[in-house]
């Protein structure tokens, strides 16, 4: 029976759903309320959106009248939009109460220990269409409260309707869920540093500028501001973006770099304002993975703009944002169709091809290619891949489409015959149509995808490479291996995560470049996937693995005030056999959400490591009485079973595990224990359920083979040990197998 030690994965981009890390430099901290601009240049070389009005005046206006202006502003009259007047919310078994007292506003509501106390507003957070409220706690938190505020309609309201939590529970508006400093900072501030202190699990939190304001997109000013005011420039002197980041006219990808930060789900590498504009070097964006997105790449849970706009054909013709929103205020250039037929024939615009009534809402080209999704109760934001709407993918595989989401009374199929009808028989070729089947196991589909001098973007070929961590094949390592050299980082990055699923054999020396390469994102990756081969490297490349292990160890430090950031901490220290340490920060990461389930399962891991089987089955009791049904709880519990001798608590546990798991190593380790309890005909169907989900799965062909041949069944065994020989022509033991099952 395989042991209950399991490999233990860096985990960072599997949880950046949680991630909102922080980046930056300084300069003044929390919870102190005070202007949006700061008087004097601070050591990172921020001057203040002041010092841009004298020159810019027209773009400062603009600004102004931004939501990036209203991000986050203190508390006062003019910038808090709800009354304050003793209004009362009762929701989700809690009620509310807002009022100010003198100056200042509060509200009454349920806090850590579960009573209800007044808590005094800082800050407001957001603008537009609803605005939140951020309120000072100890240990430098600034915690957003539940309750929001609804501009259009003026109501108070919970964004999560019927989601009552206790106040123990790390989705609780005062527990880590809803920290500022965490979740939302950067992308509302300018300049800004978490500061977070490990041991203290404290914040120290400081901003150049409250706000999103002009250097949050130029990069720091004092330079372009000394440049502007030198003998030089008033010579004639001039010089290419005038010594910002961002300067007066970047190219397409340049100005998505800069935006893609706070309008991109991803995971943060380091804290330090962008130098040259390589978002991987800062930052790793998410992939178009599931259930981030439906399984198309249409927008399902809250991900931004960013990935969904690399998908778009808009993206490959370098279409920029700055093309339809003004950069200033953020408003849209144009109203309606007119904004696309800037660049789209006028044709588009008539009933031959919206088949709908002119000027109605299905005839806007935002309703059919940009269809929108709901988020924070009632913020209703665009999918901007641009796609064409697909109703027939909703009839094969359930995905949404934009025709059902004005025609809610007809069917998908409905649907699919009008677009028939109006467009033809023919669907134009759209990634889609390999990406949802190859996200499903087809891995054929996942190989196309990754073809060279395709039209297919960046962003989905580096998707199809982390489904191959799921659905293997033995064709997959050679379509890894071509990305760890091809010219996108993030296709090098996702190849580097895969890997680590695969046998060091088969990449070890692909792999010893990149441990140099010129993103940081990629060496951190590298220096990841190497860890375990830190003693083996050759000498020539130890300096270079060091530099880069000390930036995997800088990202993950960075992850800390997370629970699954400690996970991560734990989880690095165990795969260095560090397992004191580890055991602490997994308990320190269950101390900040007890319902953390991979934490208590990583736990789980050393405790077995350490020979502490009842420690691991106490951990694994709370796991099941967290979530009964969870496969991966159940399957460790029948592995641990089987290591306490108990095979009929074992054969429990796997059946359990085995009625919901796609995991192939369920089935098989299953097999074996009912192998052994001489219960043949249920092994036979585990192992074949399990080769079903990984028809080449070298461990569930060969105890195929095996379980046949000891029963004398050569002619059921031998498809079994042919495949073996097909994964593996020259391995002698399976050529003589495959001998000896066709002797007569």
């Amino acid at each position: 029976m395989r042991s209950l030690t399991v490999s233990l994965l860096f985990v960072a981009a599997a949880w950046s759903s949680l991630m909102y890390s922080l980046s930056g430099c300084k300069k003044k901290s929390v919870p102190a309320a005070e202007s949006s601009s700061l008087a004097d240049a601070d050591s990172a070389g921020f001057v203040g959106d002041h010092m841009c009005r004298s020159c810019h005046v027209q773009e400062y206006e603009l600004w102004r009248q931004s939501h990036h202006y209203h991000g986050m502003l203190p508390a006062s009259d003019s910038t808090v939009l709800a009354p304050f007047s003793g209004e009362t919310l009762q929701a989700d078994g809690i009620t509310s109460r807002f009022y100010r007292s003198d100056s200042l506003f509060f509200v009454e509501t349920q806090g850590p220990d579960g009573n209800s106390r007044s808590y005094p507003i800082a800050y407001t957070f957001g603008y537009h269409p609803l605005q939140q409220y951020l309120v000072p706690f100890p240990q430098g938190r600034l915690q957003v409260t539940r309750q929001s505020w609804d501009v259009e309609r003026k109501v108070w309201y919970h964004q999560y309707a019927g989601q009552q939590l206790a106040a123990n529970d790390w989705l609780h508006w005062t527990r880590g869920a809803q920290t500022w400093n965490l979740m939302c900072a950067e992308c509302h501030s300018t300049n800004l540093k978490t500061n977070y202190f490990l041991t203290a699990d404290s914040f120290a939190t400081t901003w150049s500028v409250i706000n999103v304001s002009c250097e949050a997109c130029h990069g720091p000013g004092k330079k372009h501001v000394d440049y502007i005011r030198s003998k030089a420039y008033a010579d004639g002197q001039r010089i290419p973006g005038s010594l910002l980041t961002l300067g007066g006219k970047p190219t397409a990808e340049a100005q998505l770099t800069t935006c893609a930060p706070c309008h991109s789900r991803r995971l943060s590498i380091i804290q330090q304002p962008f130098s040259e504009l390589t978002l991987l070097d800062h930052y790793v964006p998410e992939i178009i993975r599931t259930p981030l997105y439906q399984a198309d790449g249409q927008v399902n849970e809250e991900v931004y703009e960013y990935g969904s706009f690399l998908q778009s054909r808009m993206y490959l013709h370098n279409v920029r944002c700055s093309d339809c929103h003004d950069p200033h205020s953020g408003q849209l250039r144009l109203q309606g169709n007119a904004l696309c037929l800037q660049c789209h024939k006028k044709e588009l615009n008539e009933f031959s091809h919206t088949f709908h009534q002119p000027e109605s809402p299905g005839a806007q080209c935002v309703s059919c290619h940009m269809p929108t999704k709901t988020f924070m109760g009632i913020d209703v934001r665009h999918d901007h891949s641009f796609r064409v709407p697909r109703p027939d993918q909703s009839v094969r595989y359930g995905v949404s489409n934009a025709c059902n989401q004005c025609h809610t009374d007809r069917s998908a199929r409905w649907a699919a015959d009008q677009v028939r009808q109006w467009y033809g028989p023919q669907r134009q070729y759209h990634f889609s149509d390999d990406l949802i089947p190859g996200s499903r196991g087809q891995v054929a589909s996942l190989h196309k995808l990754c073809l060279p001098d395709t039209n297919v973007p960046p962003i989905i070929h580096a998707t199809a490479l982390h489904y191959m961590q799921f659905h293997f094949h033995r064709d997959n390592i050679n379509y890894l291996i071509r990305g760890l050299s091809h010219s996108d980082a993030l296709i090098r990055y996702q190849a580097l995560r895969t890997l680590a699923f695969y046998p060091s054999a088969q990449w070890y020396t692909q792999v010893l470049p990149l441990l140099n390469d010129t993103v940081r994102a990629v060496r951190v990756a590298a220096a990841d996937l190497l860890l375990e081969h830190a003693d083996s490297l050759p000498v020539a490349l130890q300096a270079t693995y060091r530099l880069a292990r000390q930036e995997l160890e800088a990202l993950i430090l960075l992850q800390t005030p997370f629970p699954t950031g400690r996970q991560m901490l734990g989880d690095f220290m165990a795969r260095q056999h560090r397992y004191a340490e580890a055991e602490q920060h997994y308990l320190a990461a269950l101390r900040m959400d007890s319902l953390l389930l991979p934490a208590r399962l990583s736990l789980v891991t050393v405790y077995n490591i350490l020979q502490r089987n009842r420690d691991a089955l106490r951990q694994l009791q709370i796991s099941q009485a967290i979530d009964p049904s969870n496969d991966r709880v159940n399957y460790y519990l029948a592995l641990l079973y089987v290591e306490l001798k108990d095979l009929e608590q074992a054969a429990d546990y796997f059946e359990r595990a085995a009625r919901v798991s796609s995991n192939p190593r369920v089935f098989y380790n299953y097999g074996l224990l009912l192998e052994q309890l001489n219960r043949l005909q249920q092994a036979e169907r585990m192992y074949l359920k399990g080769l079903s989900l990984a028809p080449d799965d070298m461990d569930l062909n060969y105890v195929l083979t095996l379980f046949y041949y000891k029963q004398k069944r050569n002619k059921e065994a031998l498809p079994y040990a042919l495949k073996l020989l097909e994964l593996m022509p020259q391995n002698p033991m399976y050529q003589q197998l495959a001998q000896q099952l066709q002797l007569p």
